[in-house]
C-alpha cells in the first residue's frame, strides 16, 4: 500500500470518526440513528483491519492523523488572518454607510477572537515550535506568491 493509499484510508477513518461523533450526539433525540452509527462503526473497522492487512500500524495512522490535524490548523490561521485583513481594507473604504462599517466591526471582532482562540490552540499544543515553523512557512510561501501576481505586469503588444 502507498503513502497516497495510506493517507486516503486514514482520512476516510477520520471522516467516519467525525461523523460517529455527530450522530452520538444528535442520537439522544433520534434513536434511529444508532442503526447508521454501527454502520460507520463496522465501516471503519473494516477499514482498520484493511489498514493491518497492508501492514499500516498504528503509529503510521497516529503520524498521519496528526499531519492532517496540523494542516487544517494552518490552514485555519491562514483563512482567518487573510479574512481580517480583507475586513480591515474593507474599513479603510470612507464610503461606508454606518451599518455596514458597523457589520463589518462586528465580523472583525468574531474574526479576530476565532484567530485568537486558533492561536491559543497553537501555543498550548506540545508541538507548539513545530507549528509555528510551518506557519512561518506558510505566511512566506503566500507573500512569495501574491509578489509573483503583483510583478506580473500584462503585455499587450504579445497579444495576438
Amino acid at each position: 500500500m502507498d503513502e497516497k493509499d495510506k493517507r486516503t484510508h486514514v482520512e476516510t477513518l477520520q471522516s467516519l470518526q467525525r461523523d460517529i461523533n455527530f450522530l452520538k450526539k444528535s442520537s439522544a433525540n433520534n434513536p434511529s440513528l444508532e442503526k447508521i452509527i454501527d454502520t460507520l462503526r463496522n465501516s471503519q473497522t473494516q477499514l482498520y483491519e484493511a489498514l493491518a492487512q497492508h501492514g499500516v500500524t498504528a503509529e503510521e495512522v497516529h503520524k498521519i492523523i496528526v499531519e492532517n490535524s496540523d494542516k487544517q490548523l494552518i490552514n485555519e490561521i491562514m483563512k482567518l488572518q487573510g479574512l481580517k485583513d480583507h475586513i480591515n481594507k474593507q474599513l479603510i473604504n470612507p464610503d461606508l454607510t454606518p451599518e455596514k462599517r458597523q457589520s463589518l466591526e462586528k465580523s472583525l471582532t468574531r474574526t479576530t477572537q476565532a484567530h485568537a482562540d486558533k492561536w491559543q490552540e497553537i501555543i498550548n499544543s506540545p508541538r507548539r515550535a513545530d507549528l509555528i515553523r510551518k506557519i512561518e512557512q506558510a505566511q512566506a510561501k503566500q507573500l512569495k506568491r501574491q509578489n509573483r501576481t503583483r510583478d506580473r505586469t500584462p503585455d499587450h503588444e504579445r497579444t495576438r
